[in-house]
């Protein structure tokens, strides 16, 4: 493939200049676009070819391995064997119908859990042509120029150029869990395993630390991961608890129905039967009894709730997540970029005593730098201010770049916070190329929630620089001197007290306050974070706004009825949280602010009194560290609360695994922190949390009645026959024969559940207290219920054919006309299950006609009954006869009595709630 590797030598035993010269690239500049083109070609795209978990032939397989579907198909084959072809057959098209309808349902499931990877794209920061842009990772080719920061997944495999303090987390392909630490400048000439090669970054592994800037050398398939055909972007699907507590359902069933298999084998015999006629019906009731298929649409539910959950943005990288979304109580959320857009501007300045005004909103540079007499500034005309308006951009790695064919608009690169000040050095105009030529960098120290500052060393005419920025407290803490009117001098305590009442000022108008100080230092080889951030000279402070996202009031409006709680945790002062809070309706009972705890008090608190804080419907954590996020969410989980948190950077990491559902920004989140998650949100909006919710609830309750339906379905067949068995021993014929009873869950059963599962939620539905995760679905008295409901409809269907039976006796055909009522009976009384039992309320009211899906399974289940009822050779071999007009009424009672029945017996239970 490569030049190098025909020399038996890899990329990591030359030297970088071989390797960038092999590829036409440049140091400096990147790769051009007539070059790109070229190399595209030669290359193709960076994408691994990854086979889905399960491919269509295994899929197919699995529907007949299935024990009760080899017991049909041995019972087939008995039938064959006994000299009785039509049932036999009628037994294998049964088996393959239901194999082809399980392979649909699990094949269709398993395509929109892998259509999903498609919506999380990944991008990449990269140089062409001069200019740093942020590019789909696919897009990449070899000889291209990538950056890479904290959080930041790997693109590609990448020869590194440059490095700081830089180390990446490769377990994906070494198994070592610790990062590992990289450095450009190592070398050598002898062949390492990949765990000890310094100078090369591998794709799908993750920056743990520090900044880099290295070329691509390989791309897709030729990458390592892509030699082992592995990815670390694979969405997995776990069995969910529901899927788990009906997959033991069905399996306890089996149990039951093979004994009554056993004793209808037994009494058909003594009713005189043939050994295959008694084994034919015996096996294909007991096989009808279970609901073997009951798994896959539980499958196909939950995977068509996730489908619906990324159309609202929202991506359920675990299946298992869908259920437990329904059942959170407690969102513990940041405040930037999930309540806020993380769209930062800033609106003012302060500095060398005087204020500033800066006008334009976004990281477009529209708009103008204005002194307190409303005089424009420029870079010409600011004087001794050209250094703070600087400084901001030098203790920054964040920029702003254009428009371009991959955003519709100016966007950042890197932290948002640090590209706002990039936008207010173009403003001032400034241009970023030129600011980096005059002050080149040396050493960069990144923000962290500890230090709470981040600092940059760079060079500028034989001096050297350290700018730092931060919180105002934080700065203040580290300055001794400060800048007013032209002149440094100390900083006194009084001034100090002043910086911080004026801050105080701003953050109650939900203003963030950056503070910024510099320092000369003395040439070194190398540089510390003490030698870059002690001994500082104030310069003064920036105001940021971070506005809102729109929906969000209404969000926590929707979160407070449902009974959850939410808990904002933020880097913020407490000022600021505060004025947040009151803007987003982040109150307490009786329109009271929620408690302000910052990470000082919060470090004082034991466990008992923290917890206690925990009984308040809203709470603000200020100032906190990763460690202190940590112990909230951990502390919550063992108060019993299910809690949903979000964290969008490497600190998160933690909190997001710890989580019951953790939730990654998908827009400004980290890699790692996407890694971590169980769920992404795409447009970074805390009111998509809340949309995830309701669509937890929503798929646990369509869940929950597709169950019961089924079961009860099932038990009023199985009851049928028994009662069947009851009225043999006076003379009365079998009520339903087994192929009918295997029609009724094809036919009566499939398709009105399919579509069941496109029922909206109620309008209620986030009014009631979230759902116990542990509670079973399948109680005590829900199980009564069921047993209750398949008894009635067992009965009211063998009522049925008693009476067309014994009215009909002197008829020819009254037997199959009378089997034929009952078969209809059944489906009908399912019929009105259905529609009774997907409603709290009043099957007539408003929620009947919400979802039209419904009604169309229901007349496609109905024009399948008519052609069985009235098709001359599926009569011939399904034992159905063709029905009068005043035979309908006995399915048609059939289906009012059991619907009466169940509309009272639910109005009963509901009353006794």
């Amino acid at each position: 493939m490569q030049l190098i590797n025909d020399c038996n030598m890899e990329f990591y035993q030359h030297h970088i200049d071989t390797v960038i010269n092999q590829f036409n690239s440049n140091a400096e500049n990147g790769l051009s676009e007539n070059t790109i083109e070229k190399v595209r070609k030669k290359y193709g795209t960076n994408v691994l070819k990854v086979e889905n978990s399960k491919n269509v032939f295994k899929i197919l397989f699995g529907q007949f391995t299935s024990p009760l579907v080899l017991i049909l198909i041995v019972a087939s084959l008995v039938a064959y064997y006994l000299g009785q072809p039509r049932d036999g057959s009628i037994l294998l098209i049964i088996v393959i119908l239901n194999s082809l309808i399980g392979f649909y349902q699990e094949w269709k499931a398993e395509n929109i859990l892998a259509s999903l990877k498609k919506l999380i794209v990944n991008k990449c920061t990269v140089v062409r042509e001069g200019k740093t842009i942020e590019i789909f990772a696919e897009d990449l080719v070899p000889g291209d120029l990538v950056k890479l920061y904290e959080g930041d997944g790997v693109p590609a495999d990448i020869r590194l150029l440059y490095s700081n303090g830089f180390a990446v987390n490769e377990f994906i392909l070494t198994g070592e869990s610790l990062p590992s630490s990289k450095d450009h400048l190592f070398s050598t000439d002898i062949t390492l395993p990949l765990a000890e090669i310094k100078n090369c970054v591998y794709m799908g592994t993750t920056v743990a630390r520090g900044e880099a800037i290295g070329i691509v050398y390989a791309i897709g398939i030729q990458t390592e991961i892509g030699k082992i055909s592995a990815s670390s972007q694979e969405i997995k699907s776990a069995d969910s608890p529901v899927q788990i507590e009906i997959a033991d359902v069905a399996k306890k069933l089996t149990y039951v129905t093979l004994f009554v298999g056993v004793f209808l084998f037994a009494t058909r015999l003594l009713l005189n039967d043939s050994i295959a006629l008694a084994l034919v019906f015996s096996v294909s009731v007991a096989a009808a009894m279970v609901p073997e298929g009951l798994p896959a649409q539980i499958s196909m539910a939950l995977a068509l709730a996730v489908g619906r959950l990324a159309k609202r943005k929202a991506i359920i990288k675990k299946i298992v997540s869908a259920q437990t979304l329904g059942s959170a109580t407690v969102i513990a959320s940041d405040k930037t970029g999930t309540i806020t857009k993380n769209e930062m501007t800033i609106t003012g300045c302060y500095f060398n005593g005087k204020s500033f005004t800066v006008s334009g909103l976004g990281y477009e540079p529209l708009g103008s730098i204005s002194d307190d007499q409303s005089n424009v500034l420029k870079k010409d005309s600011l004087g001794n201010s050209k250094l703070f308006f600087l400084s901001g951009f030098l203790s920054s790695t964040g920029k702003v770049s254009p428009p371009d064919k991959y955003h519709p608009s100016w966007y950042c690169i890197g932290d948002p916070t640090e590209a706002a000040f990039a936008t207010l050095a173009l403003k001032a105009g400034f241009t970023l190329e030129e600011i980096e030529k005059e002050y080149p960098l040396i050493k960069a120290f990144g923000f962290d929630s500890f230090r709470k500052r981040a600092s940059i060393i760079r060079g500028h005419q034989n001096k050297i620089i350290s700018s730092v920025k931060g919180s105002i407290e934080s700065i203040l803490q580290k300055s001794i001197k400060i800048i007013s009117d032209g002149n440094i001098n100390e900083l006194t305590d009084a001034q100090r007290q002043q910086m911080l009442s004026m801050s105080e000022t701003f953050s109650e108008n939900a203003l963030r306050v950056i503070a910024i100080a510099y320092k000369e230092i003395e040439f070194k080889d190398d540089y510390t974070i003490d030698d870059a951030e002690q001994g500082l000279i104030f310069a003064g402070f920036v105001t940021m706004f971070d506005p809102p996202h729109e929906e969000v009031k209404e969000a926590i409006e929707s979160v407070f009825k449902a009974h959850m709680k939410v808990f904002m945790i933020t880097g913020d002062n407490e000022i600021t949280a505060k004025a947040i809070s009151k803007n987003i309706g982040l109150m307490n009972e009786g329109n009271e602010f929620p408690k302000i705890i910052n990470g000082t008090s919060l470090q004082s608190m034991t466990d008992q009194q923290l917890t206690s804080v925990f009984k308040n419907r809203a709470v603000i954590f200020s100032r906190v560290s990763p460690d202190d996020k940590f112990r909230i969410v951990d502390l919550l989980i063992k108060q019993g609360e299910i809690v949903a948190v979000t964290g969008d950077g490497v600190n998160d990491t933690l909190s997001l695994k710890r989580a019951d559902i953790g939730i990654a920004m998908g827009k400004n989140g980290s890699k790692v922190a996407q890694e971590a998650a169980n769920m992404i949100l795409l447009d970074d909006n805390f009111s998509t949390i809340v949309v995830a919710v309701k669509e937890g609830r929503t798929i646990f309750w369509n869940l929950e009645k597709n169950i019961k339906i089924n079961i009860t379905c099932n038990i009023a067949e199985l009851s049928c026959v028994l009662f069947g068995f009851t009225g043999a021993f006076w003379g009365i014929a079998t009520p339903i024969l087994a192929v009918q009873i295997l029609l009724i869950d094809m036919v009566g059963e499939l398709f009105p559940l399919m579509m069941l599962t496109y029922d909206p939620p109620e309008k209620n539905i986030m009014e009631n207290p979230p759902r116990n995760p542990k509670d079973k679905i399948l109680t005590k008295n829900t199980m009564n219920g069921i047993l209750i409901n398949g008894l009635i409809t067992g009965l009211v269907a063998y009522s049925a054919f008693l009476g067309v039976f014994l009215h009909n006796h002197h008829l020819s055909d009254h037997y199959e006309k009378a089997i034929t009522v009952t078969f209809v009976s059944i489906i009908f009384g399912n019929y009105a299950n259905v529609l009774s039992a997907r409603t709290a309320g009043n099957v007539f009211g408003k929620y009947l006609f919400s979802n039209k899906k419904l009604f169309i399974g229901f007349l496609f289940s109905f024009s399948c009954v008519l052609l069985l009822v009235y098709l001359p050779l599926l009569n011939l071999y399904f034992h159905t006869s063709p029905l009068l007009l005043v035979d309908w009424l006995f399915p048609l009672a059939s289906g009012i009595i059991c619907l009466t029945v169940f509309e009272y017996r639910k109005k009963t239970e509901y009353k006794n709630v």
